[in-house]
């Protein structure tokens, strides 16, 4: 799912983003541009932390690290994608469209409009969505480490972190870049935690 070759995590930063700011149209496309070179180097950073994970581990307990990651993500995409199938048919009802918000990001989208049983189950459908991946990924985790030793789970650690720093890195070039005084100073990092815990979510 995507818009005319934006990614869908593009399109996702850029909905999150402009309901924050409360920025026009324009400027969310403009977001939408800068987010997709974002994406391009979260990427890379993901990249490299897998291959930091090869480096780190032996063959065979790398591999089943790598398979358990691949199979989480999967699972946890599968879930976000069948919330915003139930959350799009709600705002069907409006005669509105439930946009790009990611439902796993606890940033909700705004349920302005609805009336409040709708806004009520929106909330649940996210919630659970959230709970269900959160239970999946203690699964890969625990599964994860069982076969690691302390020095490797620190290594790999540090690389996380790395990983999520270069993150933050790039969705701050591509959302002051774009932004620029449209939002005071001292609200970008508030708004960066985010973005960035929501990119976190995608890999």
């Amino acid at each position: 799912m995507s818009e005319r070759g934006v990614p869908v995590l593009a399109l996702a930063l850029a909905a999150a983003a402009a309901s924050r700011v409360h920025v026009d149209e324009d400027a969310e496309a403009r977001l939408r541009v800068a987010f997709t070179a974002a994406v391009e180097q979260t990427d890379s950073a993901d990249r490299a932390y897998r291959s930091a994970i090869e480096e780190t581990l032996p063959r065979e307990v790398a591999h089943t690290m790598l398979s358990t990651m691949a199979a989480f993500r999967e699972m946890a995409a599968r879930t976000r994608e069948s919330a915003v199938r139930e959350l799009e048919d709600i705002w069907k009802r409006y005669h509105r469209s439930y946009g790009w918000f990611d439902p796993l990001d606890t940033y909700a989208a705004p349920t302005h409009g609805l009336n409040h049983a709708d806004a009520t189950r929106a909330a649940t459908i996210a919630d659970r969505a959230r709970a269900a991946v959160e239970a999946l990924r203690a699964q890969a985790n625990e599964a994860i480490l069982k076969h690691l030793d302390a020095d490797q789970v620190e290594t790999l650690r540090a690389a996380r972190t790395q990983r999520r720093e270069r993150f933050r890195a790039a969705l701050e070039t591509a959302a002051r870049g774009t932004l620029g005084d449209a939002i005071e100073p001292a609200r970008y990092d508030a708004l960066l935690d985010q973005l960035t815990a929501l990119a976190d979510g995608w890999y």
